[in-house]
């Protein structure tokens, strides 16, 4: 096998681990509260913790990727997951396990940004677009297989500690083996480290860590200050960073282009702002991750709560994996040739709100008509959109950008999920004798998301059409072709 190609297959296998560490959680708090002997409340945060600092960092970690080598914050955030996946799995007390999970979420932050950037960095053209396939695909499909693990498991007698050390075995796997066989890819030539724009660094992660924080905390409470407070402050701060780094800077930039300002390694760079479709697809990513969440956590939640083992109910909505599995497997991008991008993502997210309202209408007994074909369509959809969005950001952004281009991407998915999760939490938690009527009111939310995807595409592709640029924006044949 071709060097490259193999590298690949590890860092593909490495990512997994991500969403892995996240779907995995959801069906192992009853083993956490057995094992740890601790109410939902503080297990939750096992949780929690992982995604808090994952969404944090990841636009941090995908800009140094870009500054110091790909491999290089890849490799770490690997030995970060395996060596904390390690930890989890000894500690026997709840509290050094949410601390040693927040380190953990720091080096999956490290893992999901460099490894689609190393993608275009090994291949170009057709075998670019073939591996960027399954690199969604292991990436979105390890969101359901992570629930079936987690439930899995759970049920052995050591209970949740048996995932991490599996979690620790895969890491160690994929460590040894791009130990040698990994492809260096060399560090921007230009901007050194000492060049990264420090201080708005620290109040972006501060500023991220508040939203995600604040929606964490939702899922109990929406009117307690922990929400009020932290989610608006947050947004305020991450504004504040890109108003400084887009206006402040770039003047200072312009005024001084050969002093320290010139160099300046900012966390929003203005040239992504000019890539076409780039910012529509970060927004479109939020609103899609947020209504599939939904719809699948509210599932899983329903089933557990009506008498499923987490591990019967994570196969129950399992057919939304296969979906994605046999899409990634089967769908070529030269299939919508011709077709304008923007279309594509309305059509398929259009599909995904029919089969969204068509499960919305689930009741006992009925798991063969309204779930198990409806979650396999919905998969197959979300991997056509975001195989679409990706590949839009794989084409068009820079290649010393394509770190930092994902994590922001990344960024914007993280916070729809919390707030997914913020909503579910809240709802269904609130009458458990109103169990389908608190699951279908969480259903809206997933409507409303993949809504607003539609109309924002819908609306661009008008907008074009009205001041008469009547030509479909095309990709590159080159790189669509497969």
């Amino acid at each position: 096998m071709d060097r490259k190609k193999l590298a690949f297959a590890l860092v593909m296998c490495g990512l997994t681990l991500d969403n892995l560490s996240v779907s995995a959680g959801f069906t192992m708090t009853d083993s956490l509260e057995e094992k740890l002997h601790e109410d939902y409340a503080t297990v939750s945060w096992v949780i929690s913790s992982y995604s808090l600092t994952m969404g944090a960092f990841v636009i941090l970690t995908g800009k140094l990727g870009d500054i110091v080598g790909l491999h290089v914050v890849y490799i770490t955030g690997l030995v970060v997951m395996g060596v904390t996946g390690l930890i989890v799995a000894l500690v026997p007390k709840a509290i050094p396990l949410i601390i040693f999970r927040a380190i953990q979420g720091i080096g999956g932050a490290a893992l999901v940004p460099t490894s689609f950037a190393l993608t275009a960095s090994y291949f170009q053209g057709k075998e670019m677009a073939s591996a960027f396939r399954y690199l969604v695909l292991s990436r979105t499909a390890s969101f359901g297989l992570g629930t079936i693990l987690g439930g899995a498991f759970s049920e052995t007698s050591i209970g949740y500690k048996s995932y991490f050390y599996f979690h620790f075995a895969v890491s160690v796997a994929c460590l040894a083996g791009l130990t040698f066989f990994v492809v260096k890819v060399p560090p921007h030539k230009v901007v050194k480290l000492r060049d990264l724009d420090y201080a708005g660094s620290i109040f972006l992660v501060a500023g991220l860590l508040l939203i995600i924080l604040g929606f964490t905390e939702a899922g109990t409470r929406w009117d307690s200050p922990k929400v009020y407070v932290t989610i608006p402050v947050g947004v305020i701060v991450v504004v504040g960073v890109a108003i400084y780094e887009l206006v402040i800077i770039e003047r200072l930039k312009a005024k001084w282009p050969d002093g320290a300002f010139g160099r300046m390694a900012v966390m929003f760079p203005s040239e992504l702002g000019t890539v076409e479709l780039y910012i529509a697809s970060c927004v479109s990513g939020l609103f899609v991750y947020c209504a599939y969440a939904t719809t699948i956590l509210s599932l899983l939640q329903f089933h557990m709560d009506d008498g499923d083992s987490p591990l019967i109910a994570s196969l129950r909505v399992f057919p939304s994996s296969v979906g994605i599995i046999l899409c990634g497997l089967a769908w070529r991008p030269h299939y919508t040739k011709g077709m304008d991008p923007r279309l594509v993502v309305v059509i398929s997210t259009l599909i995904c709100l029919g089969m969204s309202i068509w499960t919305w209408r689930f009741r006992d007994g009925e798991y063969w008509r309204y779930e198990l074909v409806s979650l396999f369509i919905q998969g197959f959809s979300l991997s056509v959109f975001f195989q679409t969005t990706f590949l839009i950001m794989l084409q068009k952004v820079p290649m010393h950008l394509q770190a930092n281009a994902n994590g922001i991407f990344q960024t914007f998915g993280q916070v729809g999920i919390s707030l997914g999760s913020a909503v579910i939490v809240s709802i269904i938690g609130q009458d458990a004798s109103k169990l389908v009527t608190n699951v279908k009111r969480c259903f809206y939310l997933a409507f409303a998301s993949y809504a607003a995807v539609i109309v924002m595409f819908a609306i661009d592709i008008a907008w074009d059409f009205w001041r008469g640029k009547t030509e479909l924006k095309q990709e590159p044949k080159a790189e669509t072709e497969v």
